[in-house]
Order: structure tokens, then sequence, then C-alpha cells
């Protein structure tokens, strides 16, 4: 076995199993969520991106506006990192929380407001615990939820408010709020246009953590799969049964990702198929079904 299949699989064993025992990763709660990465947002219905915004007077801290998508615009780069579960079950939402980021500072909701709705605001990445290597968890205001909604997201904070465009206007230049979620338009985004995976260190021990493994041979778009061991997607192919190597299906996610017509994909073990490996690449995502003689996996969610 190579050096990399010991590593996914040790990485496997060590990382996964409580997760899924737990329930927070079975089913669609799968792929309601994005794949970490490095995205633009844009307003549903519009052509207007999140955009980082220096603060325009002294006091004033970097925050989010609205402004027309461009994707040379360097800080229209939203990076989305998974970096815990939630207590507390959210309507319509993953347990996942996430730690959304501009220059690999964090998105925060502003600090100190006593009247209006908070901005979001971008300041250093805090922490909830002293160990570095629990950096990535994140302070309680900079930890989001993602709702899906249709085929946009509402963005949810731990107070449960919503971002919402201030006073629901959708056009150039408005700043990003924190307001009751339903009460205002806006408040839905469209992720879109990945353009890379996690970059910092920390950030992929969290996407890891969560079961997003790096493929055999990275590509920048998609760079990760979600790991499913020992389940099955069943339906979905779109393609015969590929013959492939006896690798746990490390190969089989090279071939999904390498596809953009592939969703994800089921591997089945040769001591199920007479002997020979069999890669199955899937268009449409299922409800897993349990299978020890199967490893299956996520490449793109939607």
């Amino acid at each position: 076995m190579s050096k990399f299949l010991r590593g996914l699989t040790g990485l496997v064993a060590l990382c996964l199993p409580a997760l899924l025992a737990a329930g927070p990763f079975a089913g669609p709660d799968l792929w309601s969520d994005p794949a970490p990465g490095v995205y633009q947002v844009r307003a549903e219905g519009t052509n207007l991106c999140l955009q980082r915004q220096s603060g325009a007077i002294r006091t004033q801290l970097p925050h989010l506006v609205l402004r027309t998508c461009n994707t040379a615009q360097f800080d229209q780069t939203i990076e989305f990192v998974p970096n815990g579960t939630a207590a507390e079950p959210l309507s319509g939402a993953s347990p996942v929380t996430w730690r959304i980021m501009t220059r690999e500072k964090c998105l925060t909701a502003a600090r100190g407001v006593v009247f209006g709705a908070p901005a979001i605001d971008e300041l250093d990445c805090g922490t909830r615990n002293s160990d570095a290597l629990l950096a990535h968890k994140g302070a309680a205001d900079q930890t989001w939820r993602l709702r899906r909604n249709g085929t946009s997201i509402e963005i949810v904070g731990g107070d449960g408010r919503c971002w919402t465009p201030q006073g629901a206007a959708l056009r150039d230049g408005v700043a990003m709020t924190l307001e009751t979620c339903g009460s205002r338009g806006g408040q839905r985004f469209e992720i879109f246009g990945q353009r890379s995976d996690v970059m910092a260190f920390d950030n992929a021990d969290a996407a890891e953590e969560f079961g997003w493994l790096r493929l055999p041979s990275p590509r920048p778009v998609p760079a990760r799969y979600r790991s499913m061991p020992g389940q099955n997607l069943p339906s979905g192919d779109y393609t015969t049964g590929i013959a492939t190597a006896n690798d746990r299906g490390a190969a089989c996610a090279q071939a999904c990702a390498d596809d953009a017509q592939c969703k994800g994909f089921t591997w089945v073990d040769p001591r199920a198929r007479g002997g020979t490996a069999m890669c199955y690449k899937k268009n449409a995502l299922n409800a897993p079904v349990a299978d020890n003689f199967t490893y299956s996996g996520i490449v793109r969610p939607r």
C-alpha cells in the first residue's frame, strides 16, 4: 500500500468514525454545504457580489459591501472553511459551522454595536482554545451556518440573524449587515466560480477533519472530495462501471474530479465484483446506503 493510501486510511480511521456514528454527515447533509474552497458570492438574481471594502475613515474596519461581480477582483475572493459542528439544530441546515474569510482574516459580526444592525467586519481570526492546533475553531462571532434555500443559501450567525444588504437594498456599494432572517429581501446568495482549495495550513486541517480529503493528483478545482467509507451512492450512474485499481477509490475520485459531469462516485471492492475493482461515476446524488464493500465520495456537492 502506498504512503498516500496508508495516510488516507489512517485519516479516515482517526477523523470520521465518531462523526459518522453521531450522524452529522449522513445523507443529504453531505452535499447541502459547499466544498471547502475559495469562491465568489453573489446576491440571488443580481450581478452583485460580496466584496471586501477598506474602511473609509480611521475608525471604520474593513467590511463587506455589494459590488458588480468581477472575476478579476481579488477583494471578491471569499474562502469557506468548515470549523466545527453546532450543538443546536438549525432548521434547513447541516450541523457544520463555517469560518468565512477574506485575505486570511475572518468575517465577523461587528463588535460593540448597541443600536442598529451590525456590519460584517473583517478582523483577525480568534480562537476558542489556546492550543494552536485548534486555532481554526474560531471565535463565536466568527462562526457561521449555511442554510440551503433552493439553489441559494442564507448565511446565519450564532444569534440566528442572517447576512443582509443594509436596508435590503440590492445596489452597488451597499454594506452587508446582520438582520432577522426572513424579515428582509436580499438574504439569499449563490456561491459560484470555485477558484481554489482552502489555502492556509490550519484551514487544510479543518477540511480534512470533516472528511474532505485531497485528491491523489491535486487539481486547481476541485482539489478535494468528501470521503464516505463503507457507503454506497445508489443510482445516478451516467456511465457503465469502469475497471480500476484496488486502491479504495483513490483513482475513482480522480476520474470523477477530471469529469465536469461527475458529482460523486462509488468504488466497489474487487471481492464483490469477481476480483475486479469497479468505479461508478454519478451525475446525481442520492441518499447513501451502508455497504462494507464500497467506498464513495462526493466531488461536487451541487
